[in-house]
């Protein structure tokens, strides 16, 4: 009786380690799933944000999606949504390897530069601009006008007779790739024209010895700088505060009185 006694104890004794085992078991494997299931959470607003970008970026999404719609309408908010600046890093973000071996974004306390290589941005005759940096342009505008930017555009040439491309000067055809990129601004992007400058500055600003054929190309640029204030040029027109128009390089810009703009 005893020896059965003592058997019963144990066989009890080890139906009970059995029973923990199987309950840590189970604890250990929920506590793993919980911690899985903290991991997945899905961010809803990055969601939208990344479905907005596919719609702005092909058109459209099946189901009748509209391009001009945005990521919020394609998944409804949890909470509000702030809309956000679109900002030169945003912009970085956006750009292929096409577009980074042939533009450069240099970042500086009261000003961004932005230097595009002419081959990237204009057709042969230098006149027009390629619908291929339509992409880049149209973001570039919505950091122009999300951070209220005062606009100097740029053209750059190399010291080779103008004459052999077709232009009178380096003077000229600099200047014609610089009001080409201000045309755009103003009449695809709706950049306020009092916002913007452009000018050609010829061969006189180099940014690489005109000694070999590869670095004398890298002088034919377009230079655009984001100002954080305005250029002096521009905060004269607005110290006058006058309203009108005003003529420069056979453009008429109109002017009108804004106190907000420093």
């Amino acid at each position: 009786m005893r020896k059965k006694k003592n058997m019963d104890e144990e066989g009890n004794a080890g139906e009970q380690v059995g029973r923990v085992l199987t309950v840590s078991l189970f604890l250990i494997l929920l506590t793993f799933f919980i911690l899985l299931n903290s991991m997945a959470v899905i961010d809803d607003q990055r969601t939208r944000k990344a479905f907005g970008s596919l719609v702005g970026a092909f058109g459209s999404l099946t189901g009748g999606l509209s391009p001009l719609k945005t990521g919020d309408s394609i998944m409804p908010p949890s909470a509000p949504i702030v809309n956000e600046k679109f900002t030169i890093d945003d912009l970085l973000a956006f750009m292929d390897k096409e577009t980074l071996e042939n533009v450069q974004i240099m970042i500086h306390a009261d000003k961004e530069i932005i230097t595009i290589d002419e081959k990237f941005i204009f057709d042969r005759n230098k006149r027009r601009i390629k619908e291929s940096a339509y992409p880049f342009l149209q973001r570039l505008c919505r950091v122009i006008k999300d951070g209220n930017y005062s606009v100097e555009i740029t053209g750059h040439t190399d010291n080779l007779p103008a004459y052999e491309k077709g232009y009178r000067s380096s003077w000229e055809l600099s200047s014609i790739m610089a009001v080409c990129v201000l045309r755009y601004f103003i009449t695809k992007c709706n950049i306020a024209p009092e916002l913007l400058l452009a000018y050609g500055c010829s061969y006189f600003r180099p940014v690489a010895p005109m000694t070999t054929r590869g670095s004398r190309a890298l002088n034919n640029r377009i230079e655009i700088i984001l100002n954080k204030k305005l250029s002096p040029y521009l905060r004269r027109i607005y110290k006058k505060r006058r309203k009108g128009i005003f003529v420069y390089k056979n453009f008429d810009f109109k002017i009108f009185q804004n106190k907000g703009i420093n």
